[in-house]
């Protein structure tokens, strides 16, 4: 599955067995957070498209909510009659998307998968956090289990867990100090790997904007498994998986657990890091967007440690370490009112 075939049904362009398989696959707890990441990543790409104010998105959910509720009261003897219901619904929000392009298709497509995910998933509540940029979360699960959120992660979770296994899904930076029991799994999925483990402290790195994974142990076990790697991979305490989409590798390497973890702390630890893997932390830690000019700038080790230091402090570190030189953009106010965040273009020079 991947970004195409879903907006190409998302737009109606699928016969009825493969648009049969795309919900199938959108339907499976396991992919929410890869379906969410395309989904907006087809708004990003497509809003442009529409002109005048944004559609009334929150009168449009309410509907479809009231919808739901109703279809759910109703008995099983009218199911042909609801199906049709929804498909008429369905349709009519395909007429409208017409007008509006992609965005609303996306709305669409995504009622109808939750509708089908209602039928077939287990009956368990889930929550889910988003940690905003700047801040660290907290939160203990249902097992006794507790999560370190990063900014810019989003955790969801059941209310209470499974009796097969303890489902979680992660998007971002989490560190996990997982409840022992050797029966019941602890699993956490992401968009590029699946980490199985029964009790254990490790630190997970994986925001799927990025095509990177990391996974470094503490203590304890985990086994990683993923279509990007031909077999499942079982990590020991003091090592650290990785894998790069951007160039196709996955390395296994000794690390000190702790320097990954220190961002729990209020720190940013390097050693012999990659730029290209460094701006990617420090955007977010910052709350900018760091854009290296030079290909040659993503392979520059970098060794340094950031605590407190405000933004142009750090960035004239950098320029003291490495042979680089950097250009700010303010924040600028768009048509909508928002503001883009704050541009750091960094240069490689020669000295």
């Amino acid at each position: 599955m991947n970004k195409d075939l879903l907006l190409q049904y998302l737009s109606g362009k699928l016969d009825k067995q493969a648009a049969r398989e795309v919900v199938s696959w959108m339907a499976l707890p396991e992919n929410e957070l890869l379906v969410r990441s395309y989904l907006t990543e087809i708004w990003e790409e497509n809003r442009v498209a529409i002109k005048g104010p944004a559609p009334d998105f929150d009168s449009m959910l309410h509907s479809i909510h009231r919808r739901i509720d109703l279809l759910d009261e109703e008995n099983s003897e009218k199911i042909v009659r609801k199906k049709s219901r929804s498909q008429r619904f369905i349709n009519g929000f395909r007429k409208i998307a017409a007008i509006l392009v992609v965005p609303l298709l996306v709305f669409t497509g995504w009622w109808s998968v939750r509708q089908y995910q209602s039928s077939r998933s287990e009956k368990l509540t889930y929550r889910e956090i988003f940690t905003k940029p700047g801040c660290i979360t907290k939160v203990e699960l249902a097992d006794g289990t507790q999560v370190w959120l990063n900014d810019g992660t989003r955790l969801r979770y059941p209310v209470k867990f499974g009796r097969k296994e303890r489902k979680v899904f992660v998007d971002g930076e989490a560190y996990f100090k997982v409840t022992h029991n050797a029966k019941w799994p602890f699993v956490v999925e992401n968009p590029l790997m699946t980490t199985t483990v029964t009790g254990t402290e490790f630190n997970l790195n994986a925001y799927s904007q990025d095509k990177y994974f990391e996974a470094t142990l503490t203590r304890g076990h985990i086994s990683l498994t993923s279509e990007h790697i031909s077999k499942k991979v079982d990590i020991k305490p003091g090592q650290q998986a990785r894998l790069n989409l951007e160039n196709k590798t996955f390395t296994i390497n000794k690390v000190n657990p702790m320097q990954y973890a220190a961002w729990r702390d209020g720190k940013l630890i390097f050693v012999d890091e990659k730029l290209g893997i460094a701006v990617k932390k420090l955007s977010r830690w910052y709350n900018v967007n760091i854009i290296l000019a030079n290909d040659v700038l993503k392979e520059m080790p970098i060794t340094a440690t950031f605590q407190k230091e405000q933004l142009m402090q750090t960035l004239n570190l950098l320029k003291k370490a490495l042979p680089i030189r950097y250009e700010v953009t303010a924040e600028k106010q768009q048509a909508d009112q928002t503001y883009t965040r704050k541009q750091i273009k960094i240069y490689a020079i020669q000295r």
